[in-house]
């Protein structure tokens, strides 16, 4: 089978792998869809994690059970989240498989995961639905973050992104406000929107220092940041501003899949139309990877297909 190595940093090759049987607890799962996640992304351009998840947002269907497995038979639909999913073929612990409906459309399947990590980090903010909300960037992250807070009935959504393309996304899919950070300085503008309050909750989906300052300068006394970006570099934040307006910092780091299959089912929310482009699993590199890296001004998410487009 045909599997995506990882040797370093921009150095991803696609190769030959054994095809094994699944082992014991496991299912051999046929890759439908791989996402490439922000963390594979910063993986590619800055080096592994110490537990790397790179290739993990894969949906397919069950080809082949592994012994003792019995909740699952083959033929059946599944997300699953274990690294090395940039392949044709994955065996995957069946704790780290997830069941979707057997009519669920492969794009809707294919963006589950970061779905999930939108629900995980939200009910670890516990917000309320007359909350106010900052959401610091408009890219998969952020939107999932959006989508989220749609379908728990929060009303006033502020959005800043650097790229017009992804603002428009944002509005879209009934984001209250956007604005670009650097032409319209954020907390000020918050302060405007809140009559000098500050949002309930703000949660920095980028991974930079600028807008976990912008977060932390946004939030009102005794109001919470949520954390989802990916930071590859250190961040430089005072902190006289966080102890004195007694702010709750929370990161997060891991997904709760039945709660945004529950937002799904509601029928109100659209995940996949953040995906902006499908590959074929040759072209990862130079479709992928090198698209995403070089700021690419008209994708959001991009989705590997294995088997073809």
């Amino acid at each position: 089978m045909k599997k995506v190595i990882y040797y370093g940093i921009r150095d991803i090759r696609v190769e030959e792998a054994l095809e094994i049987s699944p082992g014991k607890g496991e299912v051999k799962i046929k890759i439908k869809y791989c996402g490439i996640c922000g963390s594979d992304l910063h993986e590619y351009l800055h080096g592994p994690f110490p537990e790397s998840p790179f290739g993990h947002e894969a949906c397919g269907e069950i080809v082949a059970l592994g012994e003792d497995v019995k909740d699952f038979v083959v033929g059946e639909r599944v997300c699953s989240v274990i690294p090395g999913s940039f392949a044709e073929f994955i065996n995957c612990p069946v704790e780290r498989v997830l069941k979707i409906p057997a009519d669920m459309d492969w794009k809707r399947a294919a963006v589950v995961e970061p779905l999930s990590g939108a629900a995980y980090a939200l009910e670890r903010a516990r917000i309320k639905g007359d909350e106010t909300v900052l959401v610091a960037g408009c890219g998969t992250v952020g939107l999932m973050i959006l989508l989220g807070l749609k379908s728990m009935g929060v009303r006033n959504i502020y959005m800043t992104d650097l790229l017009d393309y992804r603002q428009d996304k944002a509005r879209d899919l009934s984001a209250t406000l956007t604005w670009n950070p650097l032409e319209v300085k954020t907390s000020t503008k918050i302060k405007e929107l809140t009559s000098g309050k500050g949002v309930d909750v703000a949660i920095e989906a980028v991974g930079i220092e600028a807008t976990l300052k912008d977060c932390l300068s946004s939030v009102k006394f005794g109001g919470k940041v949520i954390v989802q970006g990916i930071f590859t570099e250190r961040a430089l934040v005072h902190m006289l501003g966080f102890v004195t307006r007694e702010t709750t910092m929370i990161g997060t780091n891991s997904i709760n899949p039945q709660l945004a299959l529950s937002w799904l089912k509601s029928g109100n929310i659209r995940p996949e139309s953040v995906i902006t482009r499908i590959i074929p699993l040759k072209k990862i590199k130079e479709e992928g990877f090198e698209v995403l890296a070089g700021k690419s001004t008209e994708n959001i998410k991009i989705l590997v297909a294995p088997f073809g487009v």
